[in-house]
């Protein structure tokens, strides 16, 4: 099996075990497992989390994802036909905040274009080039 199926595979069930089987009250907003990357030696896979809710609580609940990663492991032996199940880490990703953040400075800059482009229009078309 190569790394990409395994990485696949244990997104997919990751997932599942998030979705359902994680019933930790340390757990609060909406959690999504992104992406996963297991090392060559399949001794260790990064687990990329995107959270969205109170940022407050980010701080709790990735504490609290971190100490169920031995509860994760013991479901994934139950689901996924490896020799051994890889340790996870787990990772914020912040993909959601910076497409946010730069969706925000996009329409600022149309904005500011905007007003540009009308003050131009207001005052006769702005600079032609002639003399």
């Amino acid at each position: 099996m190569n790394i990409e199926r395994i990485n696949s595979e244990l997104l997919k069930q990751l997932s599942m075990i998030f979705r359902y089987e994680l019933n930790d009250p340390r757990l609060h907003g909406m959690l999504t497992v992104l992406e996963v990357k297991t090392s060559e030696d399949l001794s260790h896979a990064r687990v990329y989390v995107s959270y969205f809710g109170d940022e407050s609580l980010a701080k709790e609940t990735f504490e609290a994802l971190q100490s169920c990663t031995g509860h994760m492991r013991n479901l994934l032996k139950q689901r996924v036909k490896m020799r051994t199940i890889p340790f996870l880490t787990i990772i914020r990703d912040n993909f959601i905040d910076n497409a946010k953040h730069i969706t925000d400075l996009i329409d600022k800059a149309m904005d500011e274009t905007r007003v540009t482009e009308k003050k131009n229009a207001d005052n006769g078309g702005g600079d032609d080039g002639a003399q």
